[in-house]
């Protein structure tokens, strides 16, 4: 009995230490209709979304996970793909009950080429996502996780992040954000509508403003920068510990310890910035 389980042990014990590669691809075209609205649920991966003058869906998903020590227990990881209405939903089956003593590493990419046309649905946690040239709607529930855009056309975009950054190189529409401590950058925008709920981040937006638009920004610590590419309105400013710059041709309607009402002239906007320990600065730039 002894030698039997000395054996056993011995043979765990060259199994358990040699290196070993989980592995996952899939790469595959699906039809699509136009305009379809793809749905990606995803943790922790580096994602590429790529929009172009194509009618397919083209999916490639490759996952390698490296463990080297003692493995035990089971892990089940795939991609769950439903073509419905001419939509498409990707959704990541996971199922872990297992440990590692040693190393283990993963390296996780997902890349798409879409339709420009497309809308997107993303939900995730970690993970890092490069969108380019889409034109449908775009909405994004993430978790400590890096989002860049860069031409991206659609009218509208929702953002629900927890830590982590948001980079739009061009933007218009409706712009939705709440977020804890999350920084965003956008520039050269032309927004109708703006709300951002954002807590202990930086917040950097350059926007045209729009007669008929309503632009709410709350924020906690950090900084607000909000620059003025073209039209004006009534900016209602609270603060409470914060502090408000102005550059360009605002005018001071009224101004008292917390709170702070200015004009830009030649538009009707309304825009409203409540801050509690945040700085704000309002730009103006000279209009053609």
């Amino acid at each position: 009995m002894k030698l039997t389980l000395f054996a056993l042990l011995s043979l765990l014990s060259i199994h358990s230490f040699s290196q070993k590669d989980d592995e996952y691809h899939l790469n595959k075209e699906y039809e699509i209709a136009p305009k379809a609205i793809i749905k990606l649920k995803i943790s922790d991966a580096k994602v590429s979304i790529l929009g172009s003058k194509r009618t397919t869906a083209h999916v490639k998903i490759d996952r390698i996970v490296t463990t080297k020590g003692i493995v035990f227990g089971h892990h089940e990881f795939s991609i769950d793909v439903k073509q419905e209405n001419g939509n498409l939903d990707l959704s990541e089956h996971s199922n872990s009950v297992s440990g590692v003593i040693g190393f283990s590493s993963e390296k996780y990419t997902v890349n798409l080429e879409l339709p420009e046309d497309a809308s997107l649905i993303v939900k995730g946690d970690d993970g890092d996502y490069l969108i380019q040239n889409i034109a449908g709607s775009i909405l994004m529930r993430l978790d400590d996780a890096h989002v860049e855009l860069t031409g991206c056309q659609g009218e509208k975009f929702e953002f629900y992040m927890n830590d982590g950054d948001i980079k739009m190189d061009q933007g218009k529409g409706k712009l939705e954000i709440t977020g804890d401590d999350t920084d965003v950058h956008i520039r050269n925008a032309a927004f109708t509508g703006l709300r951002a709920d954002i807590n202990d981040g930086d917040m950097t937006i350059e926007t045209s403003i729009d007669d008929q638009g309503n632009y709410s920004i709350r924020a906690n610590d950090g900084l607000v920068s909000f620059t003025v590419l073209n039209g004006g309105g009534t900016f209602d400013i609270h603060h409470e510990d914060g502090h408000v710059t102005t550059e360009g041709s605002f005018n001071v309607v009224e101004k008292t310890d917390q709170e702070m009402r200015l004009t830009l002239a030649h538009g009707k906007a309304n825009v409203n910035i409540r801050s509690d320990d945040a700085r704000v600065r309002l730009i103006a730039t000279p209009f053609p």
